[in-house]
């Protein structure tokens, strides 16, 4: 296995020890082993196939579980951890981690609640989300908040919640307090609670402020923060609670960013929906819709991922998306300042063009800026796993 990075590099998250941005996929030197690779806001974490892990890039709330609050420019051990990783998820500035034996643990920034606990501003060491009633089988880093898919098929939340994106509905459950941070009050939930009338859900995805379900029948739960449409529904009203995407069906999987989402369908298809003053929806334009839009010129795509999209008051002005086709090959769209479309230019794309230079990639993923962590949060950037 071989790891490509490009795109903003401000935090050392492209892992070649090199500065400055890259504009084309660059190879960075990684184990042959690597079972899964997550990108957030500046960090990068690979797992190993024997549950170890490594991580690099923005590191300013010990997010990268590697000791110290030091960023790294290339990758180092992830230590802390009691049993091996059977994976991970990236957020705003925590990382969550589901071990073998099924318990969750966190570390990085707590300001919200996200690492679920009340004790704990930053964790450099992980340390364990207390309040889960079971063995989980998926976790979710959003920006500011966390989900987990327990093995009965419940799902539970907890951190951030101003825009409803912990899915209670209006309801003050345990943990529930206000959190002060940069000058600005937020509600959140330092303890894990179920959402609840959720039926048989596949799977679970996050952006900065929205929570989506996938569930079984291949129809989307979406909730919280939708400020420019991003959960699909039609409107820019927040959700509090979990509501269907009627425009949606057969939805394979989802990936959110700040401001928008997109949804890979089984036909291999993509729709998108949300902020698109970048070209984020990949359908040729620059306006936002608040329902879902075919993006232009894909077939045969098998994975999808998104990021980015400025601050909650003044969204905008960054963001990009990126899929991965059957044939190994790497198709991105949106914002491009710093490289991250991999196209070997920094010219945004409203439609999907191709990353230079790659094939055989398994997997990719993205990170970038999340608001609500604003000291030094760089910009867009891509990774491929091939």
């Amino acid at each position: 296995m071989s790891v490509f990075t490009w795109g903003d590099n401000s935090n050392g998250q492209l892992g070649d020890g090199g500065p400055g941005s890259r504009a084309t996929p660059t190879g960075i030197a990684a184990p042959d082993d690597i079972r899964q690779v997550e990108a957030g806001s500046g960090h990068v974490l690979v797992v190993l196939d024997d549950g170890s892990a490594l991580s690099w890039g923005r590191n300013i709330f010990g997010q990268t579980a590697t000791g110290g609050t030091d960023n790294r420019d290339r990758p180092a051990p992830v230590r802390g951890l009691p049993a091996p990783i059977r994976s991970v998820s990236l957020g705003g500035g925590h990382t969550l981690y589901l071990l073998a034996d099924g318990t969750v643990w966190a570390s990085g920034a707590g300001f919200f609640g996200c690492l679920g606990d009340s004790a704990h501003q930053i964790s450099p060491v992980p340390i364990p989300v207390e309040g889960l009633p079971g063995p989980a089988t998926q976790v979710v880093a959003g920006g500011g908040h966390s989900l987990a898919l327990l093995a009965d098929g419940s799902v539970w939340t907890w951190g951030r919640d101003d825009y409803g994106q912990l899915g209670d509905a209006g309801e003050l459950k345990p943990g529930h307090a206000t959190q002060e941070h940069m000058g600005k009050s937020y509600p959140v939930r330092f303890i894990p609670a179920r959402v609840e009338g959720l039926p048989e859900v596949a799977s679970l995805y996050a952006g900065g402020g929205q929570s989506l379900a996938l569930l079984a029948d291949g129809s989307v739960l979406a909730w919280g923060f939708n400020d420019c449409g991003q959960l699909g529904d039609g409107t820019t009203t927040h959700r509090a609670a979990p509501a269907k995407i009627d425009a949606l069906s057969g939805v394979r999987a989802l990936a959110g960013a700040y401001h928008h989402t997109l949804a890979l369908l089984e036909d291999g298809t993509v729709r998108a929906f949300g902020l698109n003053d970048r070209g984020q929806l990949g359908n040729g334009r620059t306006t936002n819709s608040s329902t879902p839009v075919a993006t232009l010129n894909l077939t045969d795509i098998t994975a999808i991922a998104a990021v980015g999209g400025g601050s909650d008051a003044e969204p905008g002005n960054a963001g990009h998306s990126v899929a991965l086709r059957a044939d190994g090959t790497v198709w991105s769209w949106g914002c491009n300042d710093n490289g991250e479309l991999g196209d070997g230019t920094t010219e945004s794309r409203a439609t999907p063009v191709q990353a230079a230079g790659l094939s055989g990639v398994r997997h990719i993923t993205v990170g970038g800026e999340v608001p609500q962590f604003r000291e030094n949060p760089g910009g867009g950037y891509t990774v491929a796993l091939a």
